[in-house]
């Protein structure tokens, strides 16, 4: 399950990854996106990773498609997960990304949060 949650009329998103995740869930999550991208110029995303699933082949390649048109519209991106792999995954990419990226777990979601909405 792949949901996204405007924070309050902003250019701050939530995006909340519970289970597998379908190739119409995250084609439904990039046309919200790209709206926000239009409608604000830059964005921030909390990336809430509680239980990661399957994610299918076809949405994997449409990521692969939206990152680099967009890694540009990212100003902070704060990815909270207990998964440490997920932590290394954000570390190693977070010199590709021109957005400030921070790690936090699953019981720093709080922290998270203000510090998203505090930059």
């Amino acid at each position: 399950m792949l949901n996204l949650n405007q924070l309050d009329n902003t250019n701050t998103v939530e995006i909340i990854v519970d289970g597998n995740v379908t190739r119409e869930e995250f084609d439904n999550i990039i046309s919200q996106l790209e709206l926000l991208i239009e409608k604000h110029g830059k964005i921030k995303i909390i990336e809430i990773i509680k239980n990661l699933g399957k994610i299918e082949l076809s949405a994997i390649w449409e990521d692969f498609k939206f990152a680099p048109k967009h890694l540009k519209d990212l100003t902070h991106v704060a990815v909270v997960a207990d998964q440490q792999w997920i932590e290394w995954m954000s570390k190693l990419a977070n010199p590709l990304i021109k957005a400030e990226v921070k790690t936090y777990t699953l019981d720093q979601v709080d922290e998270a949060r203000h510090w998203i909405n505090r930059v």
